[in-house]
């Protein structure tokens, strides 16, 4: 059972390794796009944040882009070519509040599988008890029967007492 839990343990690091590294690299590949549209940028809003291991934050950056290429023919803005519906739709764009998606697990199945491994490792490997208990052959987890007539024997109550108490935890 350890060496089950170390396996899935193993493979869901792994999988997060991976993760990351295509993540990375998805991260570098924007990185590099955006130097090519750095000179059409003419404002930008930012908000920086951190990526935790235990949490997700989003790093947001709105940029405004001149694609119609207004600035380099050395017209002071890009809103004298159009006719103001453009202008709207692209405020609309910036003032909107951005919604961040929800983390999704990595993988349900694979981490499922984890804790159920770990509960039965739990289970197998308890404590001895110690005591008479142990002597007389009974095990910890003996449940204690009711008769159905309501009479015990004189070996019935002496085992019932002192665990009235503890049944009432």
């Amino acid at each position: 059972i350890k060496r089950k839990l170390k396996e899935e343990q193993r493979k869901m690091k792994e999988e997060r390794h991976q993760e990351y590294l295509k993540m990375l690299s998805e991260r570098e590949e924007a990185l590099d796009e955006a130097d090519e549209l750095e000179h059409l940028v003419t404002s930008r809003t930012e908000s920086v944040n951190i990526d935790h291991p235990n949490h997700i934050v989003t790093v947001t950056t709105i940029s405004d882009l001149d694609l119609s290429g207004a600035r380099q023919l050395g017209l002071t803005t890009p809103m004298e070519k159009s006719d103001g519906s453009e202008e709207n739709k692209a405020e609309e764009v910036v003032n909107k509040p951005v919604k961040t998606m929800p983390k999704k697990s990595r993988n349900p199945f694979l981490s499922e599988k984890i804790s159920s491994l770990t509960a039965t490792l739990h289970m197998h490997s308890r404590k001895k008890t110690k005591g008479k208990r142990l002597q007389r052959g009974q095990g910890p987890r003996k449940k204690i029967q009711k008769s159905s007539t309501g009479r015990t024997t004189k070996t019935q109550r002496r085992r019932l007492t002192g665990k009235i108490g503890h049944d009432q935890d």
